[in-house]
């Protein structure tokens, strides 16, 4: 039996050996595909993990069937010589279209003789994945309304634009009134995803942004209605082009060139999912009734809270259940509104880093509408800042390097009030999240909180004081200071 045994395991092996097809082989097949213009053939050869430029493997059909239209039909594909480099195999080759000069090119390998890149195809996509990677370019970046605010140039404009860097915007938006002053041509109408749904915008082609000593051609951009100080966002316009550092400690964005990168600092690689067009990251958040639920969420400068579920992850975790609900609210992405409930969670947990009481939304649930969304939620601006980033989207990783402020106490809801501590350690208000209160009808976004009850500013700071605040029924007494006024008001 044991003899039988054996016979079977070494004939299944030659089996498998048998259909491993050779490279040369699999060059043939992939010059007879492309020939033909044939997506569904080229992709039997490629590997799970082949893909063109910055792209993910789902866009795997879409990038080739743009690179078959865009080019004439190939005469042959000239093999050359083959060098081995840490288990994959580089064979240089020649693609000779007709009428047309030769494209250079390398076919990278696999173990298993699957095609991983092909270098003619990222040039295409200005990438180059063996080229040493080097600082392009520094930009200055401003905190204003909560986000990441950086000037640029649009088109022929004179004038800068103020922009919100926005990593969960999967390209670029202007109010109608930039939209005029840069210059902006509607080429079409589409229909864009906005938190709770979707939106039909106009569209526009072709646009160049010119950021620092960078260009960056041919981009996108839809118009929305105005809605806040900034001319616009941005944010998959980088990230596509450029490895993407962000410091908070120095407010600067600094932008490498794709290639053979190798992070030298101390944070653990974050890999993350693409597909989408927007990096989605993996986090796991426990409740108070001692639920844990793990889901993958956004990583989005743009959202200007700690986290968001939505609608349908909300319903299937049936998360509202374990959550204590602080307040009730509205929320707006680009025109869209959707209602939310409030409330804190004890842990948040991204990649390793822990952080407690921390703020969450979550979106109510719409039967009629439970499709619309492609991940689970948001992690926003506030949990986002309290790292130092870099995203490397050719290789779907990220670093999260802890800054000054990770420590930093988050924000919490205090009688109708978002209160956080800014830069400087003061208690202000972030939002009146009851404004049919006749008290807090004057109170504004910035307003400065000096004491509550009997506490100042340095009991404030102390996270057992906030707990304690919170759970009392006793009536809250605040001093406030707003407009070089100091006002006392009683919740």
């Amino acid at each position: 039996m044991k003899k039988i045994l054996m016979l079977w395991i070494s004939f299944t092996g030659l089996c498998a050996n048998a259909q491993k097809s050779t490279i040369p082989q699999v060059i043939k097949a992939f010059e007879e595909s492309f020939k033909n213009k044939d997506y569904n053939r080229l992709k039997d050869l490629l590997a799970s993990d082949f893909t063109v430029g910055v792209g993910d493997s789902s866009s795997n059909e879409f990038y080739l069937t743009g690179i078959f239209k865009a080019f004439p039909v190939l005469d042959s594909l000239q093999v050359g010589k083959s060098v081995v480099v840490k288990k994959e195999t580089r064979v240089a080759v020649d693609f000779c279209f007709h009428g047309k000069e030769k494209k250079v090119s390398e076919i990278v390998f696999n173990a298993a003789n699957e095609i991983l890149y092909v270098t003619f195809f990222d040039k295409l996509y200005r990438v180059d994945r063996n080229a040493a990677v080097q600082k392009v370019a520094s930009i200055p970046f401003e905190m204003i309304e909560n986000a990441i605010a950086i000037k640029i140039k649009l088109n022929k404009a004179d004038r800068e634009f103020l922009m919100l860097f926005d990593t969960g915007a999967d390209g670029m938006a202007l109010n109608p009134d930039s939209a005029y002053k840069a210059g902006v041509v509607v080429t079409s109408n589409k229909s864009t995803s906005v938190v709770g749904g979707s939106q039909q915008v106009q569209y526009s082609a072709n646009n160049t942004i010119y950021i620092g000593n960078q260009t960056i051609p041919n981009q996108g951009l839809v118009i929305f209605p105005k809605s806040s100080v900034y001319d616009g966002l941005f944010g998959a316009n980088l990230l596509r082009n450029y490895i993407t550092k962000v410091n908070f400690d120095t407010h600067t964005i600094d932008l490498y060139n794709f290639g053979n990168y190798v992070y030298d600092g101390k944070a653990k690689p974050f890999v993350f999912d693409y597909q989408t067009g927007l990096p989605v990251v993996k986090l796991s958040l426990t409740f108070e009734d001692k639920k844990t639920v793990e889901g993958n969420f956004t990583f989005d400068t743009g959202a200007g809270y700690d986290l968001i579920a939505y609608g349908p992850f909300n319903h299937k975790q049936d998360l509202q259940k374990s959550l204590k609900t602080e307040y009730t609210s509205t929320n707006h992405s680009l025109g869209k509104q959707t209602q939310i409930i409030g409330g804190t969670i004890p842990n948040v947990s991204i990649n390793g880093n822990n952080f407690s009481d921390v703020t969450i939304a979550l979106q109510e649930y719409q039967e009629d509408n439970k499709n619309w969304a492609s991940a689970d939620g948001s992690l926003g601006i506030d949990l986002i800042k309290r790292f130092n980033f870099m995203i490397d989207l050719l290789h779907k990783t990220m670093y999260l390097e802890p800054n000054k402020s990770f420590k930093k106490m988050g924000s919490f809801y205090l009688s109708g009030f978002e209160l956080e501590f800014d830069e400087q350690n003061n208690l202000i208000v972030k939002r009146v999240l009851d404004s049919e209160k006749d008290a807090l009808k004057s109170i504004k976004p910035g307003a400065k909180v000096t004491q509550i009850n009997d506490y100042e500013i340095a009991d404030l700071r102390n996270p057992e004081i906030i707990k304690k605040l919170k759970t009392t029924k006793e009536t809250r007494d605040f001093i406030i200071e707003q407009n070089e006024q100091s006002v006392r008001i009683s919740l």
